[in-house]
């Protein structure tokens, strides 16, 4: 009985944390200006840091899943979230360009423990159904994070300064830490005995559809921070309207709580190709209409619903073409996915609002031609296993 009690309160912990983890890759956004006149030091060297929180994420999601299978999922998740505290508190410490790429890098490392060994730990704990739906609820989590972060940041460096945006989000993963100590089960450590975890990975980058799939997923969040990073760059802006183009983009994020039963209705080919539409129909607008508040929040919603649409698809493909090694092609992916965020910012840096926008058209455009390529890949890797199955009989 004491084991259900726990239980219910494990669900809406993971997903507080997976929201407050993930905020944190975007709470730069809105501060460029403010720590670029503060520290005395260029925009761009703050988007530099925000780039090397990214990457450090992203290289830690390869790191803390195979760390989980050797010290436990339960030790990675509730330790990493109080190392992250203090890591979140060096943020607020910074003095300059190189001690805010130090402990931005430091914080993305730290923060990057919680989400791979999350998803594992949900299948560990979880029978299919409550499963599937508390995947949705992470995952929602996680996009609705990239507005949410910008929101939180934006809203606390006005009121107070830039500093107590990281110190509130020490606050926070303090208190996930204590909680998570507390209520999170240990459960079972599965020695591996198989081949090593780079081995493993080498041979899933030598499939074809598993490459197109990593090209796409590559540009996902990319074309998302690079949108919202373009958004910052127009002068003539309000800035209550860039709150309110960040608010629209929630309505989108909504929508991949209903991902799962549009990929039942329609399949995950034809959900791939309206997240594709919808994002470059968002670039087309702000390219061929004009710039003002309404153009800006209707790209902004169908941007995050492109994203909403296309990231459980992508997964599904990737999980589907990966049989056994399911797990280190999910860390691949997150990988990607964080390389791509962290790339993108930096690709737009020298480029003007339209230049920025040209451009993630144009990853929408590449992940258009990926898609065909990647069904063809998937159509003739079918017909092959029926010729197969039929010589065999």
């Amino acid at each position: 009985m004491k084991f259900i009690n726990k239980l219910s309160f494990i669900e809406p912990l993971l997903v507080a944390a997976a929201i407050m983890v993930a905020c944190n890759i975007y709470t730069l956004l809105p501060l460029y200006d403010p720590i670029s006149s503060d520290l005395s030091i260029s925009r761009e060297q703050v988007v530099i840091a925000a780039s090397i929180f990214t990457f450090f994420y992203a290289l830690g999601l390869l790191i803390f899943g195979p760390l989980s299978d050797k010290w436990g999922k339960r030790t990675i998740i509730v330790y990493g979230l109080g190392i992250s505290a203090a890591s979140t508190f060096l943020v607020s410490l910074s003095s300059g360009e190189w001690t805010l790429f130090l402990f931005r890098g430091i914080q993305g490392f730290t923060l990057a423990s919680f989400a791979p060994v999350a998803f594992s730990y949900t299948y560990d704990l979880f029978k299919e159904k409550k499963r599937t739906m508390l995947l949705v609820y992470i995952n929602t989590g996680f996009l609705a994070a990239g507005i949410l972060g910008q929101l939180i940041s934006d809203t606390i460096s006005r009121q107070m300064n830039w500093q107590a945006v990281f110190l509130f989000f020490m606050i926070v993963y303090l208190v996930l830490f204590l909680m998570s100590f507390f209520i999170f089960p240990a459960t079972a450590i599965v020695k591996d005995k198989s081949s090593s975890a780079v081995r493993i990975m080498a041979g899933l980058l030598k499939r074809r559809s598993l490459i197109l799939s990593y090209g796409i997923v590559l540009t996902l969040l990319g074309s998302f921070a690079a949108f919202y990073d373009a958004v910052t760059r127009l002068s003539d802006i309000p800035h209550e309207s860039l709150f309110q183009i960040r608010m629209m983009g929630l309505t989108g994020a909504v929508l991949s709580l209903f991902t799962g039963k549009l990929i039942e209705l329609m399949g995950e080919i034809k959900t791939l190709f309206l997240g594709i539409a919808l994002g470059l129909l968002g670039m087309l607008l702000l390219l061929l209409a004009p710039v003002v508040l309404l153009t800006l929040m209707i790209s902004s919603i169908l941007v995050v619903s492109s994203v909403s649409l296309m990231i459980p698809t992508i997964i599904t493909f990737i999980a589907n073409g990966s049989g056994v090694h399911r797990s280190k092609a999910l860390s691949l992916y997150s990988f990607t996915l964080l390389a791509g965020a962290s790339l993108a910012p930096l690709l737009i840096m020298p480029l003007g609002f339209r230049g920025s926008i040209a451009v993630i058209l144009a990853f929408f455009a590449v992940d258009l031609v990926l898609a065909v390529l990647l069904i063809r890949t998937q159509s003739k890797s079918i017909i092959q296993l029926q010729r197969e199955s039929m010589h065999n009989h």
